[in-house]
């Protein structure tokens, strides 16, 4: 089995789960802001926590997002640190090959 890493596709894809962070850290902002005013007070209850729930779901979603691209990062600066390491191993190991007679 090949493993093989695009660097730039998984700085595109991290790219888009940062995106995907951002926009869900305006959402949660923007449903924090939604009011209960013009409701009366059993309803106003009700769409606070409502708003309270959904707000803490997209609080969570945005972290998550933005851990997804952390990994994705981290992930392929260690698979290119290990090809790199790699490359070096056998080159050394290419040089030092030696006939024995």
């Amino acid at each position: 089995m090949t493993l093989h890493v695009e660097p730039a596709k998984v700085r595109s894809t991290a790219a888009a789960w940062d995106t995907e962070n951002l926009h869900l850290t305006a959402a949660a902002k923007q449903i924090k802001a939604v009011g209960t005013g013009g409701f009366t007070p059993t309803v106003a209850s009700l769409v606070g926590r409502f708003v309270e729930a959904w707000e803490a779901i997209a609080t969570r979603s945005a972290s998550a997002s933005e851990s997804q691209a952390d990994g994705l990062r981290s992930t392929a600066i260690d698979i290119l640190q290990t090809d790199a390491k790699t490359d070096i191993n056998a080159s050394l190991a290419l040089s030092s090959i030696k006939e024995i007679r």
